[in-house]
């Protein structure tokens, strides 16, 4: 064999050698996809430590105990076999049988996000499959959360995602503020869940205070106001701890439990945060004139969320007034579910007042309502509107938008007596669809007839690149005039979206035969943008597990 042949078998045989730190960015893209971590541990020695490292970092974000029991049992089975030898003693000294394998990795030094309620879970889905009744007598749960928080609490370098919710009722939860490692811990916080609604014996209160001093870096805080209480009142001192919080989400369980004083200490607190606020996300909770003031001295804001929040007097701004507070926001939703508790909700004239304040930057709203006046503003004093989302609504308040340059609308039409997608209203809103529009999207409560459907696309002038469907039933014929429309139109149709609550009834063959027509057919697609009803919301789904009693 010639020496030049060798040589070039040798180059082909070679493997080539990544860098580490090109590996670590490779694999924190998919730091959300479990199964891909998974697969990439048992590449190689280098592969499988960093995948490790990411997997354990957040063990609980993704964890469903109510579906699947025994994932939290295993952790909290693995976590024990990490614990240090005297506190292993300590709970054989109070009966329990433990592993005595030792784990592969430190898994407690990649802790990143501690969900409480979730660890807690945890914990006593392991405690029921491990103890009996005679254990259980001599045994101390608390032993077994205090040593597990601890070591978690300690042996990590710094969480980035804290939620302080408890969620267990049996038992005291345990002040992680005596532990030795606390301040480290806490001090790089990016993310923090508060849920002012738990029972607190002074625990979640201390944590909150040791936040305070430690933690001045968070850039998202979600919090749920709940009544008068300490950890309640320390909420605007946490918000003026930060050094540039980004995003700051207040979700109330029930509107008029949070007295609207203490709701303008927060919108009070927020004017430290001027500078770097970006996004405001409100539910259930008191707005009034000054609040909205103080929103407007946010010079940074983008998105505003204000969803089934209250006042007691409609908020109107003088002309001085709206010249000089202007909302710099290209996001807002304004969003009412009548069929809440919520009585005094904000008015058309307040909404309207504080679309007017956006005038200038606003590009995207959702809205429950529309009137002529509103119609008025919205086809000749806000330029640069693209994204428009509505509730059901009289089709010819709908007129305007054949002479705008809308590229998305959503139409939501969930009412008991729901009609707006029968054939003649869907016929009328396909010929009002501007040439601009790109991006078309239904919610519906019931379902929508195929007729229904080709009469909205027959006369419709746009060259609709997604189409978006949530309704009780997607089938064949309803795919199959879909197809036909992006067939007529040169293939414009690039993705078919169904919500992941729509019960498809197709063929999964016919969606490949039609992928030369329609490449994407998105079967599990839950929509983040418009927000029309609560219940597609996950930041409402997760602040919601509140205990009232």
């Amino acid at each position: 064999m010639s020496k030049r042949k060798s040589l070039r078998m040798s180059v082909y045989v070679k493997n080539p050698i990544l860098p580490s730190d090109c590996i670590e960015e490779i694999l924190k893209n998919l730091d959300n996809d479990r199964p891909s971590l998974y697969s990439w541990t048992l590449v190689n020695r280098s592969w499988c430590q960093y995948a490790t490292a990411l997997l354990w970092s957040h063990p609980f974000s993704s964890l469903n105990l109510v579906d699947d029991q025994d994932a939290g049992h295993l952790l909290i089975r693995t976590y024990l076999t990490c614990l240090p030898d005297e506190a292993q003693q300590t709970l054989e000294e109070e009966g329990h049988i433990l592993q005595k394998s030792k784990p592969l990795f430190d898994y407690p030094s990649y802790f990143k996000e501690l969900h409480i309620g979730c660890l807690q879970n945890a914990l006593e889905l392991w405690w029921a499959k491990n103890t009996d009744y005679r254990l259980r007598k001599k045994a101390n749960f608390t032993t077994l959360e205090g040593l597990i928080f601890e070591m978690l609490i300690n042996k990590s370098s710094g969480l980035r995602f804290l939620d302080c919710e408890s969620r267990s009722s049996r038992y005291n939860m345990t002040d992680c503020t005596l532990f030795s490692g606390i301040q480290k811990a806490v001090a790089k916080i990016y993310e923090l869940r508060i849920n002012c609604s738990n029972v607190d014996q002074g625990q979640l209160t201390n944590l909150l205070s040791t936040i305070i001093e430690s933690s001045q870096n968070i850039q998202q805080l979600v919090i749920t106001p709940h009544h008068e209480g300490t950890m309640a009142q320390k909420i605007p001192k946490l918000i003026e701890a930060q050094q540039s919080l980004n995003k700051f989400s207040m979700v109330s369980s029930l509107a008029g439990l949070f007295n609207p004083s203490r709701s303008a200490s927060i919108f009070s607190a927020l004017t430290s945060q001027i500078k770097s606020l970006t996004h405001a996300d409100f539910r259930k909770v008191y707005v009034d004139g000054n609040s909205l003031q103080i929103l407007a001295k946010c010079h940074n804001l983008k998105t505003l969320y204000l969803v089934n929040c209250y006042q007691e007097e409609d908020i109107t701004l003088s002309d001085s007034l709206f010249k000089t507070a202007q909302l710099s926001i290209t996001k807002l939703v304004l969003n009412h579910d009548h069929h809440n508790s919520v009585k005094d909700g904000l008015s058309h004239n307040t909404c309207t007042s504080i679309i007017m304040m956006s005038a200038q930057t606003l590009q995207e709203l959702s809205i429950d309502y529309i009137n002529p006046e509103l119609v008025q503003i919205l086809s000749t004093q806000i330029p640069h509107l693209i994204s428009f989302a509505i509730r059901t609504t009289p089709i010819p308040l709908l007129k305007w938008i054949s002479t705008s340059t809308l590229t998305h609308l959503a139409i939501s039409d969930v009412g008991p007596n729901s009609c707006m997608f029968t054939i003649a209203p869907l016929k009328q809103v396909g010929q009002l669809l501007p040439p601009t529009l790109a991006h078309l999207q239904f919610e519906c409560r019931y379902n929508i007839a195929p007729e229904s459907m080709a009469g909205l696309l027959e006369d419709c002038q746009a060259p609709l690149k997604v189409l978006s469907v949530d309704v009780e039933k997607f089938d064949d014929t309803l795919l199959e005039v879909v197809a036909d429309y992006s067939r007529e139109n040169g293939k414009c149709v690039r993705e078919l979206r169904i919500a992941k609550d729509t019960r498809l009834q197709f063929d999964q063959g016919l969606c490949k035969k039609l992928q030369s027509v329609i490449p994407s057919i998105n079967q599990n697609y839950t929509d983040p943008w418009p927000l029309l009803i609560e219940r597609r919301d996950p930041l409402w789904k997760s602040m919601m597990h509140i205990n009232l009693d």
